[in-house]
């Protein structure tokens, strides 16, 4: 009875719209258009009692989709942090070099907040050790972890 009196309804906003539309557009220019996506709705407002196709459907593709769009957003963000990473660590061993310190940023670790900023957590580095810490110290402060690399 519910999905009946949705496509009664889906009917009167179709016809509604179609008078609408009828007014406002001139119906010489515009008038297969507007008739092609009246049908199309009065169409599926109609069938979609006749073929079964219930609420719970819906909302389980939405789930589904949900899911799989966290999923795309959680991948995305991480592949952004890869790619700043990066990007940290070729302007941190650029400035390393100008300031003629033998020591080599070899990777860094860091998570992108919502408002986008950026905190580096750690950073692995490799050659002059007592050096390239004081300058990367004085650089990111004291809050972000340094720490020697070894042979990576």
């Amino acid at each position: 009875m519910e999905s009946l009196q949705t496509a009664v309804l889906c009917g009167c906003f179709a016809a509604v719209g179609l008078s609408l539309a009828e007014g406002i557009l001139p119906l010489e220019k515009f008038g297969k258009q507007v008739r092609l996506l009246t049908v199309i709705l009065l169409l599926s407002a109609l069938l979609r009692p006749i073929l079964g196709l219930k609420s719970e459907d819906f909302s389980a593709d939405t789930a589904a989709a949900e899911n799989q769009t966290a999923a795309l957003t959680e991948s995305l963000r991480s592949a952004q942090e890869a790619a700043v990473s990066e990007s940290v660590c070729i302007a941190l061993n650029r400035t390393l070099a100008e300031k003629n310190v033998e020591c080599t940023v070899s990777a860094c670790s860091l998570h992108i907040e919502d408002d986008c900023s950026i905190s580096i957590n750690e950073v692995v580095i490799t050659g002059n050790v007592q050096t390239g810490t004081v300058y990367l110290r004085e650089w990111l402060g004291t809050e972000v972890t340094i720490r020697e690399g070894g042979g990576t």
